[in-house]
């Protein structure tokens, strides 16, 4: 799975999470040209607040480097009687950053404190793995960093109390690159055994086994 599953899954919760309110919400590949994005969108007419923009810095960590099977015990994630995926992962972290523009400090302050408040009650992110049709997903955890920044002096910023910016740092700890595999299955689709004893002057016993392998 590559990392931009990961920025879809988060912006879509946070999209939940400011539904029906007037926040503005930019993605991670948005965010990298955040004013001229917004104002491409708004027809050049000015940057409406409050905003919220999710980035992420372009990488990630690995944090094994090697792959670790999830499937229990060697068994296989069954998608039709022919044919099983099996998956692979390999952990990794990756680092995002909330940037929350509001008019004012108190309005900043508060969007922060929910926004907190919402991590914290609930981390749970669902990650849908699309490879193979596979129909597989993972939960992974939203961790909060130490500090929520006031960073309002940024060049964006002509001047002087133009807007608030609160910066919020989060972590995914428990990420994975995921690798889906899908191979044949081998089954006895029929077996038979005759045995046959035939008696004559050596007293001899004629056995006949037949297998037929299906792929």
């Amino acid at each position: 799975m590559a990392v931009r599953f990961y920025d879809d899954a988060l912006l879509a919760k946070f999209k939940k999470w400011t539904a029906d309110t007037q926040v503005q919400l930019t993605g991670v590949n948005e965010t990298k040209k955040l004013f001229e994005v917004i104002l491409d969108k708004q027809n050049d007419k000015p940057i409406q607040l409050p905003l919220i923009a999710l980035s992420r810095n372009g990488g990630y960590t690995i944090q094994e480097r090697y792959k670790q099977p999830r499937s229990h015990s060697g068994s296989r994630m069954i998608q039709n009687p022919d044919a099983a995926a099996k998956l692979n992962a390999i952990p990794i972290g990756i680092s995002y950053q909330i940037d929350i523009y509001a008019r004012h400090l108190a309005e900043a302050d508060e969007y922060a404190r929910n926004i907190v408040f919402n991590i914290i009650n609930y981390p749970k992110l669902n990650i849908e793995i699309p490879y193979e049709d596979s129909g597989l997903t993972h939960d992974a955890n939203i961790r909060l960093t130490t500090d929520v920044e006031d960073n309002s002096d940024i060049p964006e910023r002509l001047i002087s109390g133009q807007f608030t910016r609160f910066t919020i740092g989060i972590d995914i700890d428990d990420a994975y690159l995921f690798d889906v595999r899908v191979k044949d299955n081998l089954s006895i689709v029929e077996g038979q055994i005759w045995a046959t004893d035939v008696i004559d002057e050596k007293e001899h016993i004629d056995k006949e086994l037949i297998f037929e392998i299906q792929k």
